[in-house]
């Protein structure tokens, strides 16, 4: 497995790949497997990151990651209760199927569009239909709204189309300083 350069939308080159429409998988392909571990190396090399597209890593195919980890609460007598579990799927040529008509406003980033963040308006809910790894058929029925606003994140990659288009409001689009960042100038 190997961690590989996430593209930044500010860099002219990879601009032009990220606005880029992926094309589909075909299948058998002996290269999947390798893409998909890559993807997921990569992702867990970034901090706070639980999508990655394969255009975000230069390859334009209908590819993408999703690790949510494990999610957990304090009871009474101070133990941790897994309230969610980890998600960690790879999603190959999928598809949204249904959405919810109702629509949520949250705040999104993008490891391609380091330092900025914002209110992006989602579905709350979708049904995916892809494929896994071995060219098997998979369906998600009614994703979660956490799950269903990632993955629709991840989507829009594959069809070039990057979070601050989907915004209603750029008023809502903000850079966050890193504390690095902000400390060197304190």
């Amino acid at each position: 497995m190997t961690v590989r350069r996430i593209l930044d939308v500010n860099i002219e080159a990879d601009h032009k790949i990220l606005k880029t429409r992926c094309q589909p998988v075909r299948f058998p392909n002996q290269q999947l497997k390798r893409l998909v571990d890559d993807l997921f190396e990569t992702l867990a090399a970034t901090p706070n990151g639980v999508g990655l597209a394969a255009p975000q890593v230069g390859v334009a195919l209908r590819v993408t990651v999703i690790w949510i980890p494990a999610r957990s609460e304090e009871d009474a007598h101070g133990q941790l209760i897994e309230t969610a579990p980890e998600q960690k799927l790879a999603l190959i040529n999928p598809e949204i199927v249904k959405r919810s008509p109702e629509v949520v406003l949250d705040y999104e980033g993008c490891l391609s569009m380091p330092n900025l963040q914002g209110e992006v308006p989602r579905a709350s809910w979708v049904t995916l239909d892809y494929y896994d790894v071995h060219g098997k058929k998979q369906r998600i029925k009614r994703a979660e709204p956490y799950l269903a606003r990632v993955i629709q994140h991840e989507l829009d990659h594959l069809d070039g189309i990057l979070f601050p288009e989907r915004m209603t409001n750029l008023d809502k689009l903000y850079r966050i300083v890193p504390r690095t960042e902000s400390a060197a100038k304190a």
